[in-house]
């Protein structure tokens, strides 16, 4: 039988095992509290890293307080941003049905057929998924009081019904599959986006969706499935490249923050960054074992990032 490389420990030597690598606790029952309410596995193994040291120890005059702070910050991040993410889910759902329905009618045999997306090799599997999970929703839809009426009282689900069911990632792949004539009737809805940008911002999104309903970390996220194209943001901020490619606000947190400008109303994003300035500004304050040019770095935020409230998103005309 194998021995875990992470036994179980008891509160007081988890504890114990924090103060051995030179965290500082000032207050036993706080900490206790602490570790019940929240995880030593959520907390501490979560945030820990940008206050040690390469020997493994803690840096010097760190606390427990220190590691909270950061902790608190990232619950925050998650809440904001996962807020906004609902408005333009919302959003989205409503042109995506729209825009469909308008096309092809509100007969739910039209989404559940294959011929009304973009079917090719490269993408059938996916797309035989997709009309799967609809299909056994719209035949057993016990666990969805609205869709269940809809079925048994006009035995039809149109797509605006079935919509409220999807979640944001089936939501971006059946905008990804749509012929281009019905996704540009969506993307031509936000300003300066194209469809292709639009498919990958959702899938974008759709990924942060899931890191904030899942309480997972979030400041330091980054985007491996790919990257968002390059928007007039990147050039209006001036975002340091290397060779062609953008350094910051492409795979990032800072990335979602783009996304997000194209994607929400003016009068959203101004108070979002509002919202994620009050709270870095909340973290910086909470601690000084922090440095504003470190959280930066963990987000892909660039140094002048709060000009993006007021950035154009496409050059002005003169």
């Amino acid at each position: 039988m194998r021995t875990s490389d992470k036994p179980f420990l008891t509160y007081n030597q988890q504890i114990k095992k924090l103060t051995d690598k030179g965290l500082m606790i000032s207050d036993y029952d706080t900490a206790l509290q602490l570790l019940k309410e929240h995880s030593y596995f959520a907390l501490i193994s979560g945030y820990k890293n940008p206050f040690k040291a390469k020997n493994g120890m803690y840096k010097p005059h760190v606390t427990l307080d220190d590691v909270f702070a950061l902790y608190s910050f990232d619950d925050t991040l998650r809440n904001t941003i996962l807020s906004n993410i609902l408005k333009v889910e919302k959003h989205i759902k409503s042109l995506i049905s729209y825009s469909f329905c308008e096309t092809y009618g509100e007969e739910q045999q039209h989404y559940l057929n294959a011929t009304k997306y973009n079917y090719s090799a490269a993408n059938q599997s996916e797309i035989n998924n997709l009309i799967g999970r609809l299909s056994k929703i719209a035949s057993n839809p016990k666990d969805y009081s609205y869709i269940m009426h809809q079925k048994q009282k006009h035995g039809n689900i149109p797509l605006w019904v079935m919509m409220k069911a999807l979640p944001l990632g089936s939501v971006s792949k059946l905008y990804s599959f749509l012929p281009q004539n019905i996704q540009c009737k969506v993307s031509i809805e936000f300003d300066q986006i194209t469809e292709n940008e639009l498919v990958r911002m959702l899938d974008l999104l759709a990924r942060i969706r899931n890191v904030c309903a899942h309480n997972e970390r979030l400041f330091n996220y980054r985007y491996n499935k790919g990257a968002i194209n390059d928007t007039y943001i990147h050039k209006h901020l001036n975002i340091p490249k290397h060779n062609v490619q953008y350094k910051k606000g492409k795979q990032d947190l800072f990335a979602v923050i783009i996304t997000l400008k194209y994607l929400l109303s003016e009068n959203e994003f101004s108070y979002f960054i509002e919202e994620i300035h009050t709270a870095l500004e909340k973290l910086l304050t909470s601690t000084r074992q922090l440095q504003r040019s470190q959280m930066y770095k963990y987000m892909g935020f660039p140094s002048n990032w709060t000009e993006i409230q007021n950035a154009p998103l496409k050059p002005c005309a003169h």
